[in-house]
């Protein structure tokens, strides 16, 4: 079967009775199959034109608007190299709906003269966004801070254009000075300052993407000892950075969690090991806290007697709260067996985990469901309902736990983002959808957004003038290939009569391009023409909303019911024929069974 490959009000209706006028105008803007955010040209890059632009992530500001970063690491014109690098801060102003560039986060070198930044002259990677929902010591509620990795310059790669000016580098380098740093926007994100340095590393050493084999002459020692991956949240009043670190460390004390540092770190053999550990400051003091360890990863022989921890790179620290008071903590996992994985925990400021964790792979998931996607770059989010929402680099899917309890079950949707490495989701108030930005082929940062349901703005019962029934799908709430076995399940049903009282309800949303969808309320699908095919006898099925058009365009009648006639035929008409029916497409009919009343969700 070929099916759809792959829209969130259409508006307020104007309740005067149970049957409503049609809206004339969107209240939101929409734009399920998104567009590009940023495409590398013909701009030299200092790692490997393949991942020169990757690492989005974005926040949402209490004025409504979004924000998003990610690395772009083209070769500043100004110096030749990695020195002067800055990270691009863009902005959507209409809900994830179009985006354009908003500034840039210098290096901290280049926004303060203290001496003790000097030294970091490339604001690099990893930027997280992070809107502070409370007051943390001098710094305000609301404030925008963004987390990345900086560096001094990259050293391998000016070594390598110094002996041939003509070679072209394939994948990461070695830079000096590697460390996490803190910035803030008290302006919605148009300027920035450097609040501190939360962590330092040292030598870049060729890692991720070249472990000790991209290595700088200048790194005497041979060392590979960078920081990556950031992840801020404020817990019991206190800003806490989670990161994934590769100093190379002996083991921690079980009893505070805290790590011990090689003392040979910067000159003996390196371990290329990688610990998740996290830092906690409470915004007035000079530093912030000693490390403390969340994932130790596998125990490694460095010979002469010495261990270190790190084994299988435990990296990319995601953490979210429970409904039952657990907390949550994916990563990934380069050990062996499964390479996405978590840990939970009581605290999240405990996780003291000096095994390698649970396979994602074993949590429960919804009859009809995949587990959970794996491959590395998790992220996962929670929506302020409590549901869990999960995606990781495998899939182009998301899992989504309904009760967003530590044991509950995971069901997997579509969405029209592809696979991708450090996907990023982003919930939108204002919408009650998900933004999706993600990094393709080439050094292209893209973006979309998807409905997983209650979504805001009205929903409405769509009624047969025929048959009084409803519009239902079976109680199901995910993608029909996923949820009812491959096979069309949107029908009539009596009103009330199915367990989930949501999948009875509709939205009806406007395409960019001016056609109208049905998104259900339980799980944001779209009532589909199951085959893409426009023509009489074809079966309605529920689908991730992948149309720029909309399946269909709302002709109201002289009494105030409206017809949906297919947008890619205009001869054919949403049908609800008989009592309990599948719904079809068919030739225009008089008899009731192409008219629905709109009965607007109290």
């Amino acid at each position: 079967m070929q099916r759809r490959r792959l829209g969130t009000a259409l508006g307020t209706f104007v309740a005067g009775s149970a049957m409503l006028a049609l809206p004339m105008s969107s209240a939101q803007a929409y734009n399920p199959t998104g567009g590009i955010m940023y495409q590398l040209g013909d701009e030299p890059c200092l790692k490997g034109r393949g991942n020169c632009a990757v690492y989005p992530k974005s926040a949402q500001l209490p004025s409504g608007r979004l924000v998003a970063s990610f690395e772009k690491s083209t070769v500043v014109p100004e110096t030749g190299s990695a020195d002067r690098q800055a990270l691009p801060v863009y902005k959507s102003d209409d809900h994830g709906t179009t985006w354009q560039p908003l500034s840039e986060v210098r290096a901290p070198a280049y926004l303060s003269r203290h001496p003790r930044y000097a030294k970091y002259t490339s604001n690099w990677t990893n930027p997280y966004l992070y809107v502070l929902p409370q007051d943390v010591g001098n710094l305000k509620k609301g404030t925008l801070l963004l987390a990345s990795v900086v560096s001094g310059d990259d050293h391998y790669y000016n070594e390598h254009k110094a002996a041939d000016p003509n070679w072209t580098p394939s994948n990461d380098g070695d830079r000096s000075d590697m460390a996490i740093a803190l910035y803030s926007s008290t302006d919605d994100g148009v300027t920035w300052n450097v609040v501190n340095v939360i962590a330092t590393g040292g030598w870049q050493g060729g890692s991720a993407g070249a472990i000790g084999r991209n290595v700088a002459t200048a790194n005497t020692y041979k060392q590979v000892d960078p920081l990556w991956e950031p992840y801020l949240m404020v817990h019991n009043g206190k800003l806490v950075c989670y990161y994934s670190d590769e100093n190379d460390y002996l083991g921690f004390d079980p009893v505070t969690g805290v790590p011990k540092l090689d003392p040979d770190n910067d000159t003996a053999a390196d371990s290329h090991g990688q610990i998740l550990v996290h830092k906690t400051w409470n915004g007035r003091s000079t530093q912030w806290s000693k490390p403390v360890v969340d994932v130790a990863g596998l125990t490694q022989d460095m010979g002469d007697g010495k261990t270190e921890i790190g084994g299988g790179r435990p990296g990319m620290t995601n953490v979210v709260p429970t409904t039952d008071g657990k907390w949550l903590l994916p990563y990934e996992y380069w050990g062996g067996g499964t390479n996405t994985r978590y840990a939970m925990a009581d605290d999240p400021l405990q996780f003291y985990r000096g095994s390698v964790g649970n396979p994602v792979t074993s949590l429960p998931v919804d009859a009809g469901s995949r587990p959970l996607a794996v491959n590395g770059s998790p992220v996962i989010i929670r929506l302020p309902d409590g549901r869990l929402v999960y995606n990781a680099a495998g899939s182009g899917n998301v899992w989504v736990n309904e009760s967003g309890r530590s044991d509950g079950v995971w069901k997997e949707y579509q969405t029209t983002s592809r696979a991708g490495y450090s996907r990023n989701l982003q919930y939108v108030a204002g919408t009650g959808r998900i933004a999706i930005i993600n990094n393709q082929d080439t050094s292209t940062i893209a973006y979309a957004e998807v409905d997983l349901g209650r979504s805001e703005g009205a929903y409405y019962q769509l009624v047969n003038r025929r048959t009084g029934q409803v519009i239902g799908t079976g109680n199901k709430t995910n993608d029909a290939n996923i949820g009812n076995g491959d096979v069309p399940d949107v029908r009539l049903e009596d009103a009330g009569s199915a367990a989930n009282k949501d999948t009875q309800y509709w939205h009806m949303v406007t395409e960019p391009q001016g056609g109208t969808t049905l998104l259900n309320k339980s799980g944001g699908r779209a009532a589909a023409i199951w085959t893409g095919n426009a023509t009489v006898g074809q079966r309605i099925g529920q689908w991730v909303d992948n149309s720029a058009t909309g399946s269909w365009n709302v002709i109201e009648t002289d009494d105030g019911y409206v017809k949906f006639q297919a947008a890619k035929n205009t001869a054919v008409y949403l049908t609800g024929a008989a009592h309990g029916a599948a719904l079809t497409l068919q030739n225009a009919v008089e008899d009731g069974s192409q008219e629905w009343q709109l009965v607007r969700q109290p």
